[in-house]
């Protein structure tokens, strides 16, 4: 070995400095910092290259050659630095991991009788919980053979006791290939990589916790907290294609003001003609371009699966502005945001049936410039913490309604709200939709702020909890939501336009404006199921609450609840921050007192303008 590559070695080992080294041909040793474990995957061809990943996205590891053996140089730096580790913790853990493409379904576990119980055990039940229902199994050897049984031993069990070093081998069947056949299944490996990280991290900390001195918290501290340079590039390349278009402006239609006019003056019988903006991007480039991120050379497993489940809803929005004005805009529309199902469908239609309208006629009114000051003063309020949020708040003829894109605010010019609630508005779209925008571009991940994947329903959720807790969710406004999942619903059944306006109009009772306006943006495009997610969001929401969710994990940025464990994940390990800004109708005391009634649970009924 070159003097210079064991001086790196041994200094990383000494001071605990980050060590990222290329022993070239594939094989790696990375040391994020002075951790009493290590990985080590020997490979000697390509497949076994792949197969190495079970243990890259891991902050302490060796992929080398199958030449690798006890009486090599680097092995003998390991065992110094094990030796200086053990001492100052105790002990050490050195873990090889191999798969063995010729074994189907057994897991094999290979210890010494006693060693570390608690680390056998973790990976044991582990490996026999994903076992169950994978048609696998496992066992564990008792044994002196730590290694593959085709290679030397990476170590000696005497350079083991020596060093103070708990050895464990681990087989894994290869079940995710087909020998007979030469198939590789990439899907079973990728499921396997993100569960088998987890329960490495798990058995890790166990022996740790057990076994040494080294004080951990939990067991995701152990995952890495340096990010490759090549995750940053795929992190800002999704970016990237995601900020060549705004997504909701492009489905929208520009004159919904002259065709709700002219389907009046025709007697609801006729479908309005929707005009749209012309697309800034041609879609058949920009889907190349983004498949032709590397996503899958991204080593941190919960990485790569965020980076993936991004690309899979860029796709989809993608392939919408081409689908735009056809049917297939429908079909595409569920892939991504889903149908109306029967539970749903059927709370909507309760509340429909059970709250009655109200008559807001006599109701003053605020208009767009209303909107624009009041979101204007919301602004100023949480400049006063951090001065950096400043969003551009911009009045537009050709939309309606308001709506928040790349974290600026826009506001339909003919838009009005009941004075009453324009401060739920406001809330709603400067204190969640702005605030998890600002927040996420103050996080090291873009990705936070354009939204991870299937967002926008805990978004909408959020924000129309915002209108609760400030007192500002009316009933009318709980009987939109409702309505949008009837004329979802409808839409998918295949009732047209003019069909979709009279069940809203005639059966529930929405005035003209209100139905035409739901039944527009269903329509959208070819058909839209979109706005579904705001009932469906708030639901969830309500539940998760219920079950004592954390709520403030909510604003780091824009997320799924499917996330928080992931969220939760990269926080422990420094990647994610707490959210610079927290919503302002959190801390009243109105707020705080209706949080701690829906945590109690709460009916959606019960959601509408009254005392907490």
């Amino acid at each position: 070995m070159e003097q210079s590559i064991s001086e790196k070695i041994s200094n990383a080992i000494k001071t605990g400095q980050s060590l990222d080294l290329d022993l070239g041909k594939g094989k790696k040793l990375k040391l994020e910092r002075r951790l009493p474990f290590l990985l080590v995957y020997r490979f000697s061809d390509e497949k076994g290259k792949m197969f190495a990943e079970l243990v890259t996205g891991e902050a302490s590891y060796l992929t080398a050659s199958t030449y690798l053996n006890a009486k090599s140089e680097i092995v003998r730096l390991i065992l110094s630095s094990s030796k200086s580790i053990s001492e100052e913790f105790r002990a050490v853990m050195i873990m090889e991991i191999w798969v063995n493409p010729n074994e189907p379904k057994m897991f094999t576990i290979n210890s010494g009788k006693n060693k570390s119980p608690e680390t056998v055990e973790t990976i044991l039940k582990g490996l026999q919980g994903y076992s169950e229902s994978h048609g696998l199994e496992v066992k564990v050897n008792y044994t002196p053979q730590r290694h593959p049984p085709n290679l030397f031993p990476l170590l000696t069990l005497e350079q083991c006791r020596e060093a103070g070093i708990y050895l464990i081998g681990l087989e894994i069947p290869g079940f995710f290939l087909n020998p007979d056949k030469g198939e590789f299944y990439p899907l079973v490996y990728e499921d396997f990589k993100r569960f088998f990280s987890k329960l490495i991290r798990k058995s890790v900390y166990d022996f740790l916790r057990v076994q040494t001195t080294f004080g951990i918290k939990h067991y995701q501290m152990l995952g890495t907290t340096n990010i490759s340079k090549h995750a940053w590039d795929v992190e800002k390349q999704l970016s990237q294609v995601q900020k060549k278009y705004q997504f909701l402006l492009l489905i929208s239609p520009v004159n919904t003001i002259e065709a709700k006019q002219s389907f009046i003056e025709n007697k609801y019988l006729l479908k309005p003609k929707f005009i749209y903006r012309l697309l800034p991007v041609d879609p058949d480039r920009l889907k190349e371009k983004l498949f032709q991120i590397s996503i899958s050379e991204v080593e941190d497993p919960t990485l790569r699966f965020l980076f993936m489940d991004k690309r899979e809803e860029l796709e989809k929005q993608i392939t919408m502005l081409k689908e735009r004005g056809t049917k297939n805009f429908m079909h595409t529309s569920i892939r991504l945001y889903n149908a109306v199902d029967h539970s749903l469908y059927n709370q909507a239609k309760s509340l429909l049936q059970e709250i009655p309208p109200e008559n807001e006629s006599q109701e003053p009114l605020a208009d767009c410039r209303d909107l624009l000051e009041a979101s204007k003063r919301e602004i100023s309020l949480y400049q006063q913490t951090n001065s950096s949020i400043n969003p551009k708040i911009i009045i537009k003829d050709d939309i309606v309604g308001m709506l928040v894109s790349q974290g600026n605010l826009y506001i339909g010019k003919s838009f009005k709200v009941p004075k009453k609630q324009l401060q739920a508005m406001v809330h709603h779209e400067i204190g969640t939709h702005v605030l998890t925008y600002f927040n996420g571009i103050h996080q090291p991940f873009t990705q936070l702020s354009s939204g991870f994947a299937d967002y926008d329903e805990l978004q909408e959720g959020l924000a129309v909890f915002s209108e609760y807790l400030c007192g500002g969710l009316s009933a009318n406004r709980l009987r939109i939501l409702a309505a949008r999942v009837i004329a979802a619903h409808c839409l998918t059944e295949g009732y047209d336009f003019p069909s979709t306006f009279r069940v809203l109009f005639e059966t529930y009772r929405l005035d003209e404006k209100t139905a035409f306006e739901i039944t527009a943006r269903i329509h959208q495009s070819g058909g839209c199921t979109k706005d579904i997610i705001y009932l469906r969001g708030l639901i969830s929401l309500l539940e998760y609450l219920k079950e004592g969710g954390d709520l403030e994990i909510l604003y780091v940025g824009k997320i799924a609840l499917k996330h928080i464990s992931l969220v939760q994940e990269m926080k422990l390990r420094g990647i994610i921050r707490p959210p610079a800004l927290i919503p302002r109708y959190l801390s009243t005391e109105e707020g705080k007192q209706r949080l701690a009634v829906a945590r109690q649970g709460i009916k959606l009924k019960n959601l509408i303008m009254n005392k907490p």
